[in-house]
């Protein structure tokens, strides 16, 4: 019997093996840094100190290691910086060497999917709904963005403490845990497995959380929640911060999520049809609480979440486990527990789409005993089906300029999806309809500082100092915390030969954000243009910590060695911008 099982499971990996790379492959090719990939990844200063990285990233914010201790977001996931860490010490910046990564964990997200379905449902199912969960278009954004390894990774340990606790060993019990934890710090939606594990110990073992086999399970998953979330109120500053709240009211809040899940989440999710990788506003309006409308699909919602949940607690229905337990997922992203600044995003699905995967493979399963090769060709046409919905899909993660026409495709009236279309479009070295682009923008969006700040990265490329300056004043009189905007502005003064005034613009943006090896970096070297050298030492000295492996780490190096020898060392004249 096990030698029937290993067969089977090698046989499964082969055929998912084919099916992912058949349908990810492609993507290999590209080499850009996408969205948020490009702070979070090319432009993270920790990600750049090999094994000194270790501790930033253990010790501060998701994002604050990019924007500083006044980022919008609060997050802390060191387990995925530290994948990231490890991988750039293994394979440096490559972008098709980390997509690869993802690839692969997707790849373990569906072998261990199938290795539950096999156990939950039968082999059939298994196999079936595992290979439709490797090419359902809705996972291109979490595979295909490299930042959106934090649902792949945090999948992949959920999946294999999952089947690592079913053991019911001492030592399943320290492993399931261990893997927990570490998704825990991967990302924060993964707080809700205790109760993901309590519904799946009620429904397929026939106990009650607190009977003795799982309290033990439940007391140290909540032992390692409490462990793992710890020390996000030393590292950040505001530990449950998910920005400027996109709802104003709860019940706001509800009405709207309701109808976009089904529009939004719901459908894309089956059809493949119909996915946006920008939900900012006003692409989705608020609904009515005085609509009619909107009540009723709250209701029909509810409806279906407190039926299944009466089935679980009554009948212990398998059914409904797997409609329920994968959405646990989802609240902490629904904006009804802790408010967020963004409606919503693909890649939240990665897991709740465990739902699908088990119901495709369920259906497969009754639709083989009664026409087996009916069922099969059905099976296939979805697969095929699915994956050339999914190659389409992941073109848009092949270039910058590809996701934002693909985000103005889908959200013509985002004036961030504007924004970044300008700024990648003057990167491209097309200046004038880059500057189209972000006037779009700012006509669409007046309280956005990004496009203020990205034309007066244009005007300074061209010599205009003061239409920079200008345009900066307007970017930091709609967001004063963006340390960017205050580099740009001490370069225009020093440009303007106001040494002091630059100086203080500098050192505002190492206040904003200590990590920026840039302001920094021109936070020293003015310093060391008005002879202030205590100063030039330590802004000098922060950025070797944090950039040393920059090209002109060297000579900044060589300088301070000059400087603290007494001899005398040549202006810096060095304007990065």
């Amino acid at each position: 019997m096990s030698a029937l099982i290993e067969r089977s499971r090698l046989r499964a990996l082969a055929i998912l093996s084919l099916a992912v790379f058949a349908a990810y492959g492609s993507s290999l090719r590209s080499k850009a840094f996408i969205y948020d990939d490009q702070d979070l990844i090319a432009d993270n200063p920790f990600l750049h100190e090999g094994a000194a990285g270790i501790l930033p990233a253990l010790s501060q914010g998701y994002w604050e290691s990019v924007y500083g201790q006044d980022a919008k977001v609060q997050e802390y996931r060191p387990v995925l910086m530290l994948s990231f860490l490890a991988q750039t010490f293994l394979t440096g910046f490559s972008v098709p060497a980390m997509r690869l990564g993802n690839i692969l964990l997707h790849l373990l997200v569906c072998w261990l999917l199938w290795e539950i379905l096999r156990r939950k449902i039968s082999p059939e199912a298994a196999l079936a709904g595992a290979l439709i969960y490797a090419v359902m278009p809705v996972h291109s954004e979490a595979v295909e963005l490299l930042t959106g390894r934090s649902e792949v990774l945090s999948a992949a340990f959920l999946l294999s403490a999952w089947l690592c606790l079913e053991k019911e060993t001492a030592g399943g019990l320290a492993m399931g845990t261990a893997l927990y934890g570490l998704a825990v710090l991967t990302k924060e939606s993964s707080v809700l497995f205790p109760i993901f594990m309590a519904l799946n110990d009620w429904v397929f073992l026939r106990r009650k959380p607190w009977q003795e086999r799982s309290r033990a399970s439940q007391l140290a998953l909540w032992a390692a929640t409490a462990a793992a979330l710890a020390p996000r109120f030393l590292a950040l500053s505001a530990p449950f911060h998910g920005g400027i709240p996109y709802f104003h009211g709860r019940l706001v809040a509800g009405l709207t999520m309701a109808k976009f899940g089904l529009e939004h989440y719901l459908w894309p999710s089956v059809t493949g049809t119909g996915l946006c990788t920008d939900y900012s506003r006003p692409l989705i309006a608020d609904s009515n609480p005085a609509s009619s409308a909107a009540w009723l699909i709250l209701l029909a919602v509810a409806s279906a979440y407190a039926l299944a949940a009466w089935e679980i607690a009554r009948r212990r229905s398998r059914w409904a486990f797997w409609l329920l337990a994968p959405c646990l997922f989802l609240l902490p992203t629904s904006h009804l527990i802790i408010p967020l600044d963004t409606l919503g995003a693909e890649r939240f699905l990665y897991l709740p789409t465990l739902s699908l995967a088990a119901g495709w493979g369920f259906l497969y399963w009754k639709a083989r005993q009664a026409a087996p090769r009916l069922a099969f060709a059905a099976l296939i046409c979805i697969c095929v089906v699915y994956a050339l919905l999914l190659s389409q899909r992941n073109r848009i993660w092949a270039s910058p300029l590809n996701f934002d026409r693909a985000a103005i495709s889908c959200n013509p009236a985002s004036a961030p999806a504007w924004d970044g279309l300008g700024s990648d479009l003057i990167s491209e070295g097309r200046a004038s309809q880059g500057a189209a682009a972000l006037n779009r923008a700012a006509s669409l969006n007046p309280n956005l500082a990004d496009p203020y700040y990205n034309m007066a990265r244009l005007e300074f490329s061209r010599g205009e100092t003061v239409k920079a300056a200008g345009l900066l004043q307007e970017a930091l009189r709609r967001d004063p915390q963006s340390p960017d905007a205050w580099i740009l502005l001490g370069l225009c003064g020093e440009r303007g030969h106001k040494d002091a005034a630059a100086l203080s613009d500098f050192k505002t943006a190492t206040r904003i954000d200590p990590g920026s090896p840039l302001a920094q970096f021109n936070a020293g070297r003015l310093c060391l243009v008005l002879s202030d050298f205590d100063c030039t030492r330590r802004h000098w000295g922060n950025y070797l910590r944090l950039a040393p492996q920059e090209p002109q780490a060297a000579a900044v190096r060589a300088w301070l060695s000059r400087l603290n020898e007494g001899k005398g060392i040549p202006r810096a004249a060095d304007k990065r911008n």
